[in-house]
């Protein structure tokens, strides 16, 4: 009898330890990471003619487009960004640098802005004083805004003939 009770004891512990057995468990944590992709923007690399007219004695404009701008935005989820823009002195390639034309005779207008995947876009005018933002956009998402802006240059009377050259410079944070 007494064998009898404790191969019972011993059966009961077994089953105990293998039910204990099957209602373990192991859970493991996973997890996944997305990345952000880039802010970037691009502009013609150049050279572009805004045009020619003739020397005037009295002030005038000279307005060309020069091309087009783009920003994408890669970075993914709720985004704003601003791009910006910043011009040189438009310089004689000959000729004395006195007959410069300077920075602040120079407008932008971004004109109108094709966007996909933008909520917002602003576009702004402005002169080229100093870095000048240009157009804003904001976004939920992948995105891209694409302008071909118009570049006034103020030409004084009786300016010095001859090519004038600049550079633009675009840029987006």
């Amino acid at each position: 009898m007494i064998r009898l009770k404790s191969w019972f004891v011993v059966s009961v512990l077994v089953l105990l330890a293998a039910a204990t057995a099957v209602s373990s468990r192991a859970g493991t944590s996973t997890s996944f990471t997305l990345n952000a992709g880039v802010l970037s923007i691009s502009a013609p690399a150049g050279p572009v003619s805004l045009g020619s007219q003739l020397v005037s004695g009295s002030a005038s404009t000279i307005s060309g487009s020069l091309g087009v701008v783009t920003v994408t935005d890669q970075r993914g989820g709720a985004t704003a960004w601003v791009a910006s823009v910043i011009v040189t002195a438009f310089t004689p390639t000959t000729g004395p640098a006195v007959t410069a034309i300077p920075a602040t005779s120079v407008s932008y207008a971004a004109g109108t802005v094709t966007e996909v995947g933008v909520t917002t876009v602003k576009p702004a005018t402005t002169d080229l004083t100093g870095v000048s933002p240009v157009v804003n956009g904001t976004s939920t998402g992948l995105s891209t805004a694409s302008w071909n802006p118009t570049i006034s240059v103020l030409l004084p009377a009786n300016a010095a003939p001859g090519v004038y050259t600049a550079t633009i410079t675009h840029s987006v944070a």
